[in-house]
């Protein structure tokens, strides 16, 4: 499998805090909270140089406007993709969000989650966890460098490692056997 992993930068939590100013501009009348979440999130951690943010919102009556306006902004709805309660949106170019066309924007990943959403609390828990213990952070690097060092290792098989991971990491911070159930199920 070819992919990279970077130690942790620095620069990731500017990067959100543009991606997320533009975001709170344009949704600036809606009632939406916004994270940083995933690896990048997380100082210390080898991470993918892409962020992972999520647009938290309460009420399913928003994702409709909230959709049309960040398809404005250059992203294109992906759907739930078989995870309930989140929405992705993927940029359309890495101009992406278009605030200056010039300047390019880091990748990203973008989520609508609704606030009772198992998706979103997978993401917080599991980031919070990771920022409280140093050990958990020196573990999941570890781990990933070992998995993207393995040339034959498959997406899939590379997926089902680090969620073995994220389970157990899950597990301790008091989720329940269904809920890690599920989300096994909607990561492998």
């Amino acid at each position: 499998m070819i992919s990279y992993i970077e130690p942790y930068d620095p620069k990731w939590k500017a990067e959100f805090e543009q991606i997320k100013k533009v975001l709170e501009d344009e949704l600036k009348d809606l009632e939406i909270c916004i994270e940083h979440i995933g690896s990048t999130a997380v100082p210390g951690l080898f991470a993918k140089p892409i962020l992972d943010i999520d647009i938290i919102i309460g009420r399913e009556g928003v994702l409709g406007l909230i959709t049309s306006r960040l398809e404005k902004l250059g992203y294109q709805t992906k759907g739930e993709q078989g995870i309930e309660g989140r929405f992705a949106f993927g940029q359309v170019s890495d101009h992406v969000p278009f605030t200056n066309p010039i300047q390019k924007s880091v990748a990203h990943h973008l989520y609508v989650c609704y606030s009772d959403s198992l998706a979103l609390k997978n993401h917080l828990l599991f980031r919070d966890a990771l920022i409280k213990d140093a050990n958990l952070v020196v573990e999941y690097s570890a781990l990933k460098k070992l998995l993207v060092e393995d040339l034959n290792i498959s997406r899939e098989e590379y997926q089902r490692k680090k969620t073995d991971f994220i389970i157990s990491v899950l597990k301790g911070a008091g989720l329940m056997n269904t809920e890690l159930d599920q989300i096994k199920g909607a990561n492998t």
